[in-house]
């Protein structure tokens, strides 16, 4: 699954009128990048910052969690646990994601916190943050080592991942794609329209040069960059929210997307009820397969080793 920033903004719209206004009863930390939220009316908000798979989404998963809570899951109980959620939400069409909570601070007195998902890929990470925008502690610190273009470290004050140059698609007008593909002719459409428009994925960015061309590899010549300035501009004013999973020939999920996709088979799409369903289903599948691999592996290696030892006494 290719989480890109239009299918992140889908989610919040989902799941934000869900959660906002919900008291947090507990807080849980499976995995280094995972946090999961128990909100009043036995509702599990799950916020990912895996390298591979960063996601933010509604689940019914019930996943086992450490005998020891880590030290950043304590951070989160400390000053998140009882609080209420007053917003989530998403910086415009980037991989950005905030809940605003507000909770009993250490002086007994109301505060705001935020808790802040940065679905970047193997940037990604989990930062809380105080009222005043001071970073309390993060899942990942990110030293001038790392990054030199920001650390992320308890005490420095939070800033957002720098922004990209980008069109806004929700925003942009058939002008606006003129301006922006005009240059980039001779480039292939796909690779165009990344370059060119903000919070789109590798797969979203093929699907939408189908759209355009009916190819997913077409080039953009010049005579197709107005075509392709009013098919961008009609596809998202009429955009719609439809969860929809992709499957294989055998019915197993290959993948989530947020509308369905012209450049697949219809009968390999299921139109799910939430997008959070969706990714439930995809993921527990997913990590299905993946545990199976690493036990083929792990038995795979254990045979050959016990062989080699019997080679060797043989010899």
């Amino acid at each position: 699954m290719a989480l890109d920033a239009v299918c992140l903004q889908a989610a919040v719209r989902e799941i934000a009128p869900q959660v906002e206004g919900l008291k947090i009863e507990k807080i849980q930390q499976p995995a280094r990048d995972q946090v999961v939220l128990l909100l009043r009316g036995s509702r599990r908000l799950l916020l990912c910052a895996s390298a591979s798979q960063p996601r933010l989404n509604l689940t019914e998963v019930l996943r086992d969690n450490p005998s020891q809570p880590p030290m950043f899951c304590m951070l989160l109980r400390k000053h998140l646990a009882g609080g209420r959620i007053i917003t989530l939400r998403q910086e415009p069409l980037e991989r950005v994601v905030t809940l605003e909570i507000e909770a009993m601070n250490e002086l007994g007195e109301m505060g705001r916190f935020s808790l802040v998902l940065e679905a970047m890929n193997r940037h990604s990470n989990l930062i809380l943050t105080d009222h005043n925008g001071k970073i309390l502690d993060s899942a990942r610190h990110v030293t001038d080592d790392i990054s030199r273009v920001r650390e992320v470290l308890p005490g420095l004050p939070y800033e957002t991942p720098p922004a990209q140059d980008k069109l806004n698609p929700y925003q942009a007008q058939e002008m606006d794609y003129l301006r922006a593909l005009g240059p980039l002719a001779g480039l292939r459409l796909d690779k165009a329209l990344q370059q060119s428009v903000s919070g789109l994925s590798a797969q979203a960015a093929r699907e939408l040069a189908f759209r355009i061309s009916g190819s997913e590899s077409a080039p953009l010549t010049d005579a197709l960059v107005p075509t392709a300035a009013g098919k961008l501009t009609f596809f998202f004013a009429h955009l719609e929210d439809v969860p929809t999973l992709l499957t294989d020939e055998d019915g197993a999920p290959l993948d989530v997307t947020g509308f369905p996709y012209l450049s697949r088979d219809p009968s390999r799409q299921k139109t799910m009820p939430t997008l959070s369903e969706a990714m439930d289903v995809y993921f527990t599948q997913r990590d299905l397969r993946e545990r199976i691999t690493q036990r083929a592996h792990d038995l795979r290696r254990f045979l050959q080793n016990a062989l080699e030892r019997d080679e060797k006494k043989l010899a």
